[in-house]
């Protein structure tokens, strides 16, 4: 049987914010999709990230992370902002409001935090799989969880208009965003994400995919860093 990508975008999915903290002590975090429940005693989920991801590399150091559930009234741009820059080189949580709880950061506003403890982890070519025991969470807020599904149906044209509103703003105001420096920088065509990996775009393996809506390498498209 070929293997269709356009199937795996029925697969249920919804999009969350990661958080974690690296050795320094800053705070990071990334946009994320593929969180699901696969035990209730103890409680454990499963993460995948992005083997290229930084805020995997502080999971992997510290143990823990955080998970915001997004609702479908976020504001796009908190999904642009934790997706389309690396927390190597940008302060992502000063950009919006967020709290700390137990010293992992949570968006101010979403619809539950869950505080979880890495269990075991399993590292493939593309991405690392961490399952974790939930040491805590919370229902916060009404309303309905935004799904992988609205974002490519529909949420992700307002996300990348917010981000580029706000590179314009960022640049009218005198201030510089700091991207990852990387000698080529490549973009997702499809949602706009920038590869910011150390391993350089070119060397990727062939299955290589976009973390942020699945899309190959060849949807990648090299633009003037």
């Amino acid at each position: 049987m070929p293997i269709d990508a356009d199937a795996l975008y029925s697969l249920t999915h919804g999009l969350y914010i990661l958080g974690a903290v690296d050795a320094k002590g800053r705070l990071v975090g990334s946009t994320v999709d593929a969180v699901m429940q696969v035990a209730n005693k103890p409680l454990v989920i499963a993460l995948s990230c992005n083997n290229n991801s930084y805020t995997k590399e502080c999971i992997e150091q510290s143990g823990a992370f955080s998970l915001s559930v997004m609702g479908k009234t976020v504001d796009p741009f908190v999904v642009a902002n934790f997706g389309f820059q690396s927390s190597r080189t940008v302060d992502k949580w000063n950009n919006v409001d967020y709290k700390l709880c137990n010293g992992l950061p949570f968006l101010s506003e979403n619809i539950a935090e869950l505080h979880c403890k890495v269990l075991q982890k399993i590292i493939y070519d593309s991405n690392t799989l961490f399952t974790a025991e939930v040491t805590g969470c919370s229902k916060t807020t009404g309303g309905e969880p935004l799904t992988y599904f609205d974002y490519r149906s529909s949420f992700k044209t307002d996300v990348m208009k917010s981000f580029e509103e706000f590179k314009k703003n960022t640049q009218a105001s005198g201030k510089d965003i700091k991207m990852a420096e990387t000698k080529k920088k490549w973009v997702c065509t499809v949602c706009g994400y920038v590869y910011d990996g150390e391993v350089p775009f070119e060397e990727l393996p062939d299955d290589y995919v976009c973390p942020l809506c699945g899309v190959g390498k060849d949807m990648f498209e090299q633009q003037d860093a």
